[in-house]
């Protein structure tokens, strides 16, 4: 009774906990890290059983309810791209808890032959290795163009070395803008409160203005490290940017090519006329809401993700990547980051940052765009959803556009 006075919302805390893919025997110290209270292991486990939080063993699902969240999930993945592991998280996320093994076998019965090839004997594993020396490190970015011929939309990323943890994932129109690399990565020095110790990105032209950045800080700030010792910045060729393309290749196979696969079926349906320049401008803001909804909900399952046990890697392994990125000393590293001044992060954003990088579509069409989206109810942005939110929104600028002129 101290400890739920102590901590009011315990049980609820609990079940985040579980949802979060976090070892049960690991709760007691989020508990302390969260709430600086010591609780042990045991009254853990009482108060699960109390508040009857839902697991795995304790779900209070029927197989017909097991199969029916399963289905749910195969429908924003019409190409089969999400694995067993995969489908398990995404649920586990949103509370729902099913056995892997109930996972897969519910999958066989459905498609066997496609279980089969996502099965871990058939792929080719990268055969160089790794190393990085704790989080912060090295941040290795990129932009991603696989989507952006045929929707207009691209997407620059940064990912932590160490941790394997995405630390952003942004939508925008032009990847190759040189403002972009910068925009996007003092956006993550504010949320990490720091600037790693290097960078890696492709080489590109794009980057000129980032370089001349994360030099201009390790200088400022790390006045004692030189650059020959250790560059801040290293321009790499695609293929050795291994990082940042390992973190690419699940995001476009098993997400963004299903997002496209919803956006090439569906525009006959939804009436889309791509030389409109209203159907073109408003389609893109639709779909770029799509895009980034999807992009933030990935940021999320990516850290709660954890990373299989391999025995062959120099990097660690057999954890979720929020823990080795937050907990870096438990798995023989160390952090790396340089804290910053917050109202020096401030000035440098007023100085380089320009929100109209992540904006599709003028100031004056957008007015409109939002103003039709929260009149049709502010419908969830899913890509099974996309085409019926823009027939939706588009119905309503014809209807206003016939009464204004009555």
């Amino acid at each position: 009774n101290t400890l739920v006075e102590d901590i009011p919302d315990i049980y609820e805390r609990l079940q985040r906990y579980i949802n979060q893919g976090t070892y049960q025997k690991n709760i007691p110290r989020e508990i302390e890290k969260d709430c600086k209270i010591i609780i042990s292991l045991s009254v853990v486990k009482k108060l699960m059983k109390k508040g009857k939080i839902k697991t795995v063993r304790r779900s209070g699902l029927t197989h017909v309810d097991r199969g029916n969240a399963i289905l749910q999930v195969a429908e924003q993945d019409p190409l089969g791209r999400f694995g067993c592991r995969l489908t398990k998280e995404k649920l586990r996320l949103e509370g729902t808890h099913i056995p892997r093994d109930f996972v897969m076998r519910f999958n066989k019965a459905d498609n066997a032959a496609l279980v089969a090839t996502r099965h871990p004997a058939q792929r080719k594993t990268h055969q160089h290795g790794i190393y990085s020396a704790g989080p912060n490190e090295e941040w290795c970015l990129d932009g991603h163009e696989k989507i952006l011929q045929s929707m207009g939309i691209g997407v620059y990323g940064i990912v932590d070395k160490f941790s394997r943890m995405e630390l952003s994932l942004r939508a925008a129109p032009n990847v190759r803008d040189t403002r972009l690399p910068v925009s996007v990565y003092l956006r993550t020095v504010k949320e990490r409160n720091g600037i790693p110790l290097s960078t890696t990105s492709d080489k590109g032209t794009e980057l000129g203005r980032l370089i001349s950045l994360v030099q201009a800080l390790r200088s400022e700030y790390l006045p004692d490290i030189s650059e020959a010792d250790v560059p801040s910045h290293s321009a790499v060729k695609s293929p050795q940017n291994i990082t940042r393309e390992r973190g690419w290749r699940p995001i476009w196979e098993k997400e963004l090519s299903n997002i496209l696969h919803f956006y090439r079926v569906g525009q006959n349906d939804a009436g889309f006329q791509p030389n409109d320049a209203f159907h073109a401008g408003l389609s893109l803001w639709v779909w770029a809401k799509v895009v980034q909804a999807k992009l933030d909900a990935l940021l999320v399952e990516n850290k709660y993700h954890k990373i299989r046990g391999q025995k062959k890697t120099l990097l660690p392994s057999d954890a979720r990547r929020i823990d080795l990125y937050e907990s870096p000393e438990e798995y023989d590293g160390m952090d790396l980051k340089t804290e910053i001044p917050e109202e020096d992060i401030d000035q440098l954003l007023a100085e380089w940052d320009d929100p109209s990088l992540f904006r599709f579509g003028d100031e004056d069409s957008i007015i409109v765009y939002e103003d039709l989206y929260r009149t049709v109810g502010s419908p969830k942005p899913l890509a099974s959803d996309g085409w019926y939110t823009f027939h939706s929104m588009l119905n309503l600028h014809i209807r206003r556009l016939q009464a204004a002129s009555m």
